[in-house]
């Protein structure tokens, strides 16, 4: 035997191997080689059918790299069909929980600051009272500008609003700004939400075991939305958990002291 002929013998025995090796433990890595490998020896037998052997290992390892890619061809749709949803709400939980980590040191913020205001004692506060601020953005802008938190305007941002990467208040734009803000928390009780994510829009604070109706918008679509509560809890809801029970636990009433403005 040449060293031509154990050459292709051994493309034959290789495309056998690679088709076992692809069918046990490296699938793709090892069934689409061992098609090409029995297509290549198939093809030098066919021309030399006389001096050449290893037919039926090239036959068999083709049958199994085909056999293993139709099997791909049928479960990569399944697979992606499963995971695809399951990296979506992964992804989208990870937001909120970074957004929750977010809205918690807003809200510690403002405490301190309004802490600060009792001590001085000088007839301001930093919860804003209704008609104080026209937007949620300015809210925010005073807090950075009045050194209550020393951050850039991207850090009230979330997934889906485009980040002012800055610390000039000139680039921060309500569409840079995923919060919504309760005005007028002075007397109100702890359990009242304070901030929540722009995706809900109420036009009043929400009482009693209702349902939540989110809008379809960043930065969490309908999936579920971010809260802030005064008194410091701040969570995410979603799925059965989108009740005005859960987003107002304090079941604060709307009333003429209170509104809520947007970014």
């Amino acid at each position: 035997m040449t060293a031509q002929q154990k050459q292709r013998v051994g493309a034959a025995l290789a495309s056998l191997v690679l088709g076992i090796l692809g069918l046990v433990l490296i699938g793709p890595l090892g069934s689409i080689p061992a098609v090409i490998c029995g297509h290549m020896a198939l093809s030098r037998i066919k021309k030399s059918p006389d001096a050449l052997g290893g037919g039926g290992l090239a036959l068999a390892g083709l049958i199994l790299g085909y056999v293993q890619i139709g099997l791909m061809a049928i479960m990569l749709p399944l697979l992606a069909a499963i995971l695809i949803p399951a990296i979506t709400r992964a992804t989208s939980s990870a937001g909120m929980v970074a957004t929750v980590a977010n809205g918690a040191n807003i809200y510690q913020s403002a405490f301190a600051a309004q802490m600060d205001a009792e001590v001085r004692d000088d007839g301001t506060t930093a919860w804003p009272r209704k008609g104080e601020y026209r937007t949620s953005t300015e809210y925010f802008i005073h807090l950075v500008e009045s050194k209550a938190m020393a951050v850039s305007y991207a850090f009230f941002a979330a997934p889906g609003i485009p980040p002012a990467k800055s610390t000039d208040a000139r680039d921060f734009k309500a569409e840079n700004n995923a919060w919504r803000l309760v005005l007028g928390l002075d007397e109100a009780p702890e359990g009242t939400p304070f901030l929540f994510t722009r995706n809900y829009d109420p036009d009043t604070l929400p009482s009693g075991d209702g349902p939540m109706v989110l809008n379809d918008a960043p930065p969490f679509g309908t999936k579920g939305v971010v809260v802030v509560l005064k008194g410091g809890s701040a969570y995410f809801l979603k799925g059965n958990q989108l009740k005005n029970i859960f987003f107002n636990p304090a079941e604060t009433p709307a009333s003429d002291n209170i509104a809520i403005v947007g970014p």
